[in-house]
């Protein structure tokens, strides 16, 4: 057998050999690998954690800053019947929450716990926000304080988008012998429709102290469009009241 001979079979054998591992590998690659996505409960690509950071939407919990409870009050509606207030401020830029769980706490005035309210709420991007319980019926006892505690968080999310323009005009408080009321009006100057607003109001005293909060909502509030809103409460404040704020958020 020749020298070239020996070559030739050689390269048509490696040449063989060749396309079955090329073969071999396409099949492997469609068949048993998977890009990495950011939902398939597996860290891989770029995160930092389980599907959540890197090019993911979410967040990983211990990446993002939790909201710090700047007051938690609880305020007399009427009779037996009282709403707890806490007022929150997210601290993270350019991250939201869909779902946070809290625990409401409530005492009396010698510290001894009345009642505990737990729900969820949304946490805004970087913005201060509001956290009602309303309807709590409270017989026989006189709450003095309380306490809100976020328990628990669904996986934070990315959000650089800009928030429509929105626009609020209101009243000073009047009224303020009979039953307080604050009248205004909430404007959409963007070009999107806005399935709700959240907007809450806080009467402060000469101190500064919150001494009355009230929530409503403007449903559907269309593009370029304006709705009218009113707060009412039942009874005058003990208290003379000196400044008067209305804020918004979309829940």
């Amino acid at each position: 057998m020749s020298v070239w001979s020996a070559k030739r079979r050689f390269l048509y054998g490696g040449s063989f050999i060749l396309a079955l591992i090329l073969v071999g590998a396409g099949v492997f690659w469609r068949v048993f690998y998977h890009a990495p996505t950011c939902s398939d409960n597996t860290k891989n690509g770029n995160e930092t954690g389980i599907d959540c950071g890197g090019n993911c939407l979410k967040i990983c919990t211990p990446d993002a800053l939790k909201p710090v409870v700047l007051w938690a009050k609880i305020f007399n509606i009427s009779g037996d019947l009282y709403t707890a207030v806490a007022f929150v401020q997210n601290p993270n830029i350019n991250s939201k929450n869909p779902s946070a769980e809290y625990h409401f706490s409530i005492f009396d005035e010698n510290g001894k716990l009345v009642t505990v309210r737990d729900g969820k709420t949304s946490v805004p991007k970087n913005k201060k926000f509001a956290v009602f319980e309303t309807g709590i019926v409270l017989k026989n006892q006189k709450p003095k304080s309380a306490d809100l505690v976020f328990t628990s968080f669904s996986p934070w999310e990315k959000d650089t988008s800009s928030e429509p323009k929105i626009s609020l005009i209101y009243s000073e408080l009047f009224a303020t012998t009979t039953s307080p009321k604050i009248t205004g009006t909430i404007s959409n100057a963007s070009l999107v429709n806005i399935p709700q607003v959240e907007l809450v109001a806080f009467v402060l005293d000469n101190n500064e102290n919150a001494i009355g909060a009230s929530r409503t909502f403007a449903d559907n509030l269309g593009s370029k469009t304006s709705q009218d809103f009113v707060f009412t409460w039942p009874t005058a404040f003990l208290k003379e009241v000196s400044v008067v704020t209305v804020m918004y958020r979309f829940p």
